[in-house]
């Protein structure tokens, strides 16, 4: 296709997702593409951050312009690849390439837990849709593919600080209170500052861890934007999440991660994107791991993040962070 060629791009789902699909539009840009992003509105914000696009769209409010043409492309990359995108994509009368989804290795990783059935990486697969439009292949550059964000006011800690992402989708994705509570009594020894981000179902949570005396904890959930919670995670010291999309924000700006997985797993290809040295991985000890790919437990069965080992936890942050010192 000819350099200025406009691309929709249709990923309609949640933070992580669109931050996995940074890549993408950097590398379509920098092939002179010209890149709108269509996704719900609830996440226009965390698409407006993607590098190489010129234009966000929502889902509810703008998909019936695009039909009616008020909003032309040349060609639909959908990086959805459900069967409600695909059939609307279908409706533009437009080139369309689209994002395949293994349902079918999927279901058989879950249901035999056998990692032999381990999922590519999804940015693998973006970019396989995404082939067309590549002269040359994928070939990701670290400075392209870094969120850009706005400019916010948000206070943060002026010296090296870890960042615990207590949110999750779901229960499988989450620690409880207890949890983060012996967490944090282990990482006292660091003697750095810790920043709580999440959301307003943290709140509360958040709220109790700060307060007892000593903690070192500053509460950020429910009190700042999914941007506001980016920039906290694009300056930690380390950051430490479970499957989220603060996950994949702090993997996107290279920052010390720990990733903590219950009933989820990196073989469902969500592992955070690039792998680099500063990253770790803790597992559930949980044999019921993979449960579902959005971190769903049935009321049936134990929660793996239950069966954690906070103490990898703890050891992985002092390795990691072993050369930092106060001021």
């Amino acid at each position: 296709m000819p350099k200025d060629t406009s691309i929709l791009v249709v990923r309609l789902s949640a933070i992580g997702d669109l931050v996995l699909v940074a890549p993408i539009t950097a590398q379509l840009a920098r092939e002179g593409y010209s890149v709108t992003v269509l996704c719900k509105d609830a996440y226009r914000s965390v698409a407006s951050c993607l590098p190489g696009v010129e234009a966000v769209l929502s889902w509810e409010k703008d998909r019936a312009g695009i039909k009616a043409q008020v909003f032309t492309f040349d060609a639909v990359l959908d990086l959805q690849g459900t069967s409600k995108s695909k059939y609307w994509c279908g409706q533009l009368n437009r080139p369309i390439h689209t994002y395949q989804k293994p349902y079918l290795r999927r279901v058989l990783l879950l249901l035999t837990k056998q990692k032999s059935f381990a999922l590519t990486p999804v940015v693998q697969r973006y970019a396989a849709a995404a082939a067309p439009f590549f002269n040359g292949g994928f070939s990701p550059r670290t400075a392209e593919y870094r969120l850009c964000l706005p400019e916010v006011r948000l206070e943060l800690p002026q010296q090296p600080y870890i960042a615990l992402v207590l949110g999750g989708s779901y229960a499988g994705k989450r620690l409880d209170f207890h949890a983060w509570r012996e967490i944090m009594d282990g990482l006292i020894r660091l003697q750095m500052p810790l920043v709580l981000v999440g959301g307003p179902e943290e709140a509360g949570m958040g709220e109790s861890l700060e307060q007892p005396l000593g903690s070192g904890a500053k509460n950020y959930c429910g009190t700042t934007t999914v941007i506001e919670g980016f920039k906290a995670i694009e300056n930690a010291a380390l950051v430490i999440s479970g499957d989220t999309g603060f996950m994949h924000a702090a993997a996107n700006f290279s920052r010390p991660l720990i990733s903590l997985w219950g009933a989820t797993h990196p073989s469902l290809g969500f592992a955070p994107w690039p792998a680099y040295e500063k990253q770790r991985t803790v597992m559930t000890a949980s044999a019921l791991s993979p449960i579902s790919k959005h971190g769903k437990v049935p009321w049936w069965m134990p929660n793996p993040m239950r069966k954690l080992p906070l103490d990898e936890v703890i050891s992985a942050a002092v390795s990691i962070l072993q050369d930092k010192t106060t001021p």
